[in-house]
């Protein structure tokens, strides 16, 4: 009776001793690192792909003789209006700098498109050899933008932009079969953009987005150039577009916070 008695309680002592063991390891061991907190302070580079369309209006600035009647002919302020759409793809890069949940970033794009749209001209009842035909293009645009965004979740970003654009606007004018007094001039305009867009880091150094830019391009004269005539025949017309777009963004992230 003793030995059974003396036994179980030898058992239990040598149970205890091994559970205060592992306890005592399991306080001991090191615990595991936390999962990575995403941040958005860093630099990036990336392209960009989607639609975009536009509109644009020519106001002619003087009287032209194959745009009209004669010398003299009154097609001051006789308007052409423009709708086009098209694709556009591009490249940007920036860097942002993140604070709590607030992100400052300044970014620059540079994206290609073919925008175009051609009208019978206004102005073309007034006379045979006025242009048939007047046709306006963009072909390229570059902005340089400041943005602000919040992280609202895990990993999503969203943002607004604001600032400096300029897009390349191409105008055309088509008259006779021969061409002869066919005319083309093109021009850098200025203006500004405004946008705004959602982004998701899919990976911490991989980044996906959709964005929506505005772009407003100031009023410019454009003087259209007849090929061997002398500049007094050259129309002169007041040019000013805007175009939108809604693209898809891909970024590659890089930098102090990555």
């Amino acid at each position: 009776m003793n030995k059974t008695v003396i036994g179980i309680a030898a058992a239990a002592a040598a149970l205890v001793a091994t559970s205060a063991l592992a306890a005592d390891m399991a306080v001991k061991a090191p615990l595991a690192a936390p999962a990575p907190v995403s941040t958005w302070t860093g630099c990036y580079v990336g392209g960009n792909m989607g639609g975009d369309w536009a509109r644009s209006h020519w106001t002619y600035r003087n009287v032209n003789p194959y745009d009209a009647l004669g010398p003299g002919a009154p097609i001051i302020g006789t308007d052409n209006a423009f709708q086009m759409s098209g694709v556009i793809a591009g490249a940007q890069g920036g860097c942002n700098y993140q604070f709590a949940n607030v992100v400052l970033g300044v970014e620059a794009s540079w994206s290609g498109t073919h925008l175009d749209d051609a009208v019978p001209n206004v102005v073309q009842v007034f006379a045979p050899f006025a242009s048939q035909r007047v046709e306006t293009t963009i072909d390229s645009m570059y902005t340089v933008a400041g943005r602000l965004g919040y992280v609202f979740a895990p990993a999503w970003l969203g943002y607004v932009k604001g600032g400096y654009a300029a897009a390349h606007i191409n105008t055309f004018g088509f008259t006779d079969a021969l061409s002869i007094f066919n005319w083309q001039s093109s021009a850098w305009h200025g203006g500004f953009v405004a946008g705004g867009g959602v982004e998701y880091m899919l990976m911490p150094h991989v980044v996906v987005g959709v964005e929506y830019d505005y772009v407003g391009l100031n009023t410019k004269d454009q003087v259209g150039v007849i090929p061997g005539l002398a500049a007094v025949f050259n129309p002169v017309h007041s040019v000013n577009a805007n175009v939108q777009s809604v693209t898809a963004r891909i970024n590659f992230l890089f930098g102090p916070g990555q």
